[in-house]
């Protein structure tokens, strides 16, 4: 019996290549055919390097959301991106749908397509927030409101790395045989976000001059030699707040020190450079049981009046500025941060930097949970 085209049922079909009429075509064995690339596959190390990234950027999404809902002082979005023309309750909403998406898709990026699309959609939501926040630093730089050593802003850099993650969540899961690889480099990523993270704050945010006219600024004590002399920070640091006083945008300094290990209290060898610049002996306020960071911050707050009245500079070297923000933040403050100038480059600053890796967590943590 003959089909529509008049050929027998029985023969087999060309199939391209030309040959004897009648002949069979050699068909290669199915194990021995090279395997076609699925459409919008990619090799599994992007894939899980972007699972990484959106494991960290998840969990700190999350953080920055609990730390919001406890404490209204812990503005989180200056650690992290902000949502625009929202209120507090409604960025908290969304931030919160956000951190999960991340989270959800670093865990398990095989997903069904409701999901693929709501998650492309966060993701693309939290990517334009972020360049957002990048095209305002720029507004607010033109201001006069800040002075960044650091002409590009943070929120800048997150952009482009969501732009990454987003693009990988758009295309098909990497291979199954692979899971265990993938989720070391996923670990491993999170990991070096986690060490990276608080050296990019330094970076950005500890290099950035919030000078503006205030009723008081902090200057945080540093060593003092057994000469007495101060320490090029210790210098670096009162150059600054004379600075400030001498320009008029504070009416008093207050320096907070503790004893160190020359003998010497360092409020009191701060308050002597003070008034060696020419700076009233009834506008410097001491502090000497500035032993620490937190002391500092605890024993300065009684001097700044009321929350709603009162404006704060704290000085110190740049690495040590987001530290001293978060310390404030948990006390329930909102302080402005100016980073010391600098007369000498010191040694020991990449110690110092390093340092604050594992500094910056535990003071975020405690901003957070208290």
């Amino acid at each position: 019996m003959k089909g529509p085209t008049g050929a027998a049922d029985s023969e087999t079909p060309a199939s391209g290549a030309s040959g004897s009429r009648g002949e069979a075509p050699v068909v290669a064995p199915l194990e021995h055919r090279p395997a076609a690339a699925a459409p919008g596959t990619r090799h599994w190390l992007p894939a899980a390097v972007a699972r990484g990234l959106a494991l960290f950027v998840g969990a700190f999404t999350l953080l920055s959301v609990v730390g919001a809902a406890r404490s209204e002082a812990l503005d989180a979005s200056l650690w992290w991106v902000a949502v625009p023309f929202v209120a507090r309750l409604v960025s908290a909403a969304l931030l919160a749908a956000v951190g999960a998406a991340f989270v959800a898709y670093a865990v398990a990026p095989r997903m069904r397509a409701w999901r693929r699309w709501s998650t492309l959609v966060l993701f693309a939501f939290f990517a334009a927030a972020a360049v957002y926040n990048a095209v305002d630093f720029f507004f607010v730089w033109r201001a006069g409101d800040i002075a960044p050593r650091v002409p590009l802003p943070f929120s800048l850099v997150v952009a482009l790395l969501l732009a990454f993650v987003t693009w990988a969540a758009t295309r098909a899961p990497a291979p199954r045989r692979r899971r265990w690889s993938a989720a070391a480099v996923l670990v491993a990523t999170a990991a070096v976000c986690v060490v990276l993270f608080p050296l990019a704050q330094v970076l950005f945010f500890g290099t950035t001059d919030y000078r503006r006219a205030a009723d008081i600024a902090v200057v945080f004590g540093a060593q003092v030699h057994g000469s007495g002399a101060p320490s090029t920070s210790l210098r670096d640091r009162m150059d600054t707040a004379v600075g400030l006083f001498k320009d008029r945008l504070v009416k008093k300094i207050l320096v907070s020190g503790g004893v160190g290990d020359s003998g010497y209290n360092e409020a009191l060898v701060m308050r002597d450079m003070a008034v060696k610049a020419g700076i009233p002996k009834e506008d410097v306020v001491v502090d000497s049981n500035g032993v620490n960071t937190e002391a500092t911050v605890h024993n300065s707050i009684p001097f700044f009046g009321s929350k709603a009245h009162s404006r704060v500079l704290a000085v110190s070297q740049f690495y040590h500025l987001p530290r001293i923000k978060l310390a404030y933040q948990r006390a329930g403050w909102d302080v402005f941060t100016v980073p010391a100038g600098t007369s000498t480059r010191i040694k020991e600053t990449p110690y110092l930097v390093t340092r604050e890796i594992p500094a910056f967590w535990v003071y975020y943590l405690r901003a957070i949970f208290g």
